[in-house]
């Protein structure tokens, strides 16, 4: 099988707001507190989010992806041992947590791991994609026609509570869509300042696709946040910009199924038991 839009699926989260007190039924926080947030069990086929993600990537034209899990992590990959997924090879690598630390390093070193692990992948463009929520259907498709895009999504049509859009990164590109600056946890300043054409902000989902060679140097050697202590991804596209690499902003628009909290899981199974989300068309 030839090698096509090797992705990397960051699923190592701790996911402590999942398995924080909630009125949702027993079943539904049962399950909330006993697996991975991304192999949590959703629509009537009770099949994984992580299964549902992977069998997008595959329609749309991935069939390689690397799961970072994590250390305590038995369920995923026992998982797939016994459920695969035609036409999609899959790897593994496990974050750990260091001495020390209460949590991992974060997502800029879950990827070097992956990128490390898979080296067979120098000379392909590399996806990263969350394990905790769906994209629009499409999207990933979107993301391949490109070598080096990220994904700018309209925040009005993400499907998402409000409290949490506005803690999402903005999205700065110049006037022929090239990407030129993410600004993590901005102000209401900072956000009127980012608006596109349009009057609106664009965000970021923690989507994108580089070539694995600039990738790779820009996750090994991004600084560690001085608060949260993690290596984190958006830093790491920044330190790709300001050596002098150049990404397409995509603006799309369409709704994410989220796996957050508890509360997410049952509305994310209804939605995908009629069919999931789309890309909508205006962007």
């Amino acid at each position: 099988m030839s090698r096509l839009n090797p992705t990397v699926i960051m699923t190592a989260g701790r996911g402590s707001r999942m398995k924080a007190a909630s009125n949702e039924p027993q079943n539904i926080l049962n399950e909330a507190r006993s697996r991975p947030k991304a192999m949590i069990r959703i629509g009537t086929d009770a099949k994984p989010l992580m299964e549902h993600l992977l069998m997008q990537l595959r329609e749309e034209g991935c069939t390689e992806a690397c799961l970072v899990i994590a250390q305590e992590d038995t369920t995923t990959q026992a998982h797939f041992d016994v459920h695969p997924i035609a036409g999609m090879a899959l790897t593994y690598v496990r974050q750990s947590i260091p001495s020390g630390r209460k949590k991992p390093l974060g997502t800029a070193h879950a990827v070097q791991l992956a990128l490390e692990a898979n080296p067979q992948w120098s000379n392909d463009s590399i996806t990263i994609a969350n394990g905790d929520n769906l994209p629009p259907r499409g999207m990933f498709r979107a993301l391949f026609e490109h070598d080096a895009v990220l994904p700018a999504f309209d925040p009005r049509f993400l499907g998402l509570p409000q409290e949490r859009v506005l803690a999402f990164a903005v999205l700065q590109a110049d006037p022929g869509g090239k990407l030129t600056g993410i600004i993590e946890k901005p102000t209401a300043a900072e956000v009127n300042a980012s608006r596109w054409g349009d009057g609106q902000p664009r965000v970021s989902m923690n989507y994108f696709r580089l070539p694995y060679a600039p990738l790779l140097d820009a996750v090994r050697n991004v600084a560690e946040h001085p608060v949260r202590r993690e290596r984190e991804l958006p830093e790491a596209v920044s330190l790709f910009l300001k050596s002098g690499g150049q990404m397409q902003a995509l603006p799309l628009a369409g709704a994410f199924l989220d796996l957050t909290h508890p509360s997410g899981i049952q509305k994310a199974g209804e939605v995908l038991d009629q069919g999931g989300t789309r890309l909508l068309d205006r962007t």
